[in-house]
């Protein structure tokens, strides 16, 4: 089930791609070569790449594909890692929960006042609904690492490697 979910919401973030790619390149040329960009070309860019980023949100922490900054990799110590894991997570729900409780306050007061795209008229309060609801989901996909962290015994999560070339030679998927 949760395959096909992860297959579902791939496909809708590859669409929203695809279709922001061609309106880019029909306001691009229409900008250009007839003087006449697309209307509304920038409001369905940011629509659309705010739809996209909080759309993928909970599949790279479900994943596990965060850009990481190995600032202290030089401690090898695996009480250290484990610490560290667990406070890289808590920061995750932290964070995340913290941004879905902002963004449902905002999406309530973008729909109370009626707030719409200035050229297009769009309303606005689905997106931000839609970015509170996949930013809490990104929380609880922190939690469900944290569990399957702790169920399993892990100092860290699943497919997290401690060097880095060791997730290659362990891993099937690559």
């Amino acid at each position: 089930m949760l395959k096909r979910i992860e297959t579902a919401i791939s496909i809708i973030a590859a669409v929203l791609l695809f279709l922001l790619m061609i309106i880019t390149f029909i306001d691009v040329i229409g900008r250009n070569f007839f003087n006449r960009p697309l209307n509304g070309a920038a409001e369905l860019t940011e629509l659309m790449l705010a739809s996209t980023v909080f759309l993928m949100l909970p599949l790279i922490a479900i994943r596990q594909k965060h850009i990481v900054v190995d600032l202290l990799d030089f401690v090898g110590n695996r009480i250290f890692k484990a610490a560290q894991t667990v406070i890289g997570v808590a920061v995750g729900v932290f964070l995340f929960g913290m941004m879905a409780w902002r963004l449902f306050i905002l999406a309530e007061s973008t729909a109370r006042y009626n707030d719409l795209t200035p050229t297009l008229k769009i309303p606005i309060a689905p997106l931000v609904y839609g970015m509170s609801l996949f930013s809490g989901l990104t929380a609880i996909a922190f939690v469900g690492l944290a569990v399957t962290m702790f169920r399993s015994g892990s100092k860290r999560p699943v497919g997290q490697a401690d060097a880095p070339g060791e997730l290659a030679a362990r891993s099937p998927n690559t």
